[in-house]
């Protein structure tokens, strides 16, 4: 596991850094703040990218993904079904149980009208924290950076991670701390379902070939 956890090092150590920022921006900012600059940015390329790019935190996109490495690569597409199905009850959890009244950007900021809206985009009122696409986006990108075990290809999976999560705050959906706490708990879920079943996962298949025994009175041991 420790190779693995090597060859994928610039995902976590990079996520890590960023982390570290968010969470030193987060500490001298009001809590509205990092919405209303990411929100002021508004103009017609971003609108249609995040509009259009948030939905790679959705649901359909993670069972959609799941089902292509199911078809790729079975034992992989499985347990990421099982770590979509974690993402999924640890995201309604906090949603619905321990935090249902943590209020979104929009009733946050009711009346204000500060706010930029994106035409076709339905704001949420409730049930901020944490975001579960900034959940999904990162226990998605985790998993398949273990899983393709390159550098490389782990800085690209987790640029693609964070501008889900930044999609979130830029559409007036949610908080910087929701996307801090979901890519978190999202990187925590798809790590530890990792780890857990790497010996499935990585398991080589070897096929036994067995020399019949009538295969074996041919052979002449005294022939020179």
């Amino acid at each position: 596991m420790i190779n693995h956890l090597r060859n994928t090092r610039s995902f976590y150590i990079i996520y890590l850094c960023l982390f570290g920022l968010s969470c030193i921006f987060y500490s001298y900012q009001s809590h509205g703040d990092f919405v209303i600059w990411l929100n002021s940015l508004h103009n017609p390329i971003w609108d249609f990218f995040f509009r259009y790019w948030t939905h790679t935190g959705s649901v359909y996109f993670f069972i959609a993904t799941i089902l292509v490495l199911i078809f790729l690569k079975r034992r992989f597409g499985l347990i990421l079904s099982m770590v979509g199905i974690g993402v999924s009850l640890v995201s309604s959890f906090f949603k619905f149980v321990v935090f249902p009244d943590i209020p979104r950007p929009s009733l946050f900021f009711e009346g204000q009208e500060i706010l930029a809206k994106v035409e076709g985009v339905h704001l949420l009122g409730l049930n901020s924290f944490p975001s579960g696409h900034a959940m999904a986006a990162f226990a998605l990108a985790t998993f398949i950076a273990l899983m393709l075990q390159k550098n490389s290809y782990s800085v690209l999976l987790l640029t693609m991670a964070c501008l889900t999560a930044l999609s979130r705050v830029y559409l007036a959906q949610h908080f910087l701390i929701d996307i801090m706490a979901g890519s978190l708990i999202g990187i925590i879920i798809a790590t530890a379902y990792y780890v857990g079943f790497e010996k499935y996962l990585n398991k080589e298949t070897i096929t036994e070939i067995n020399t019949p025994d009538e295969d074996l009175d041919k052979i002449n041991l005294d022939e020179e």
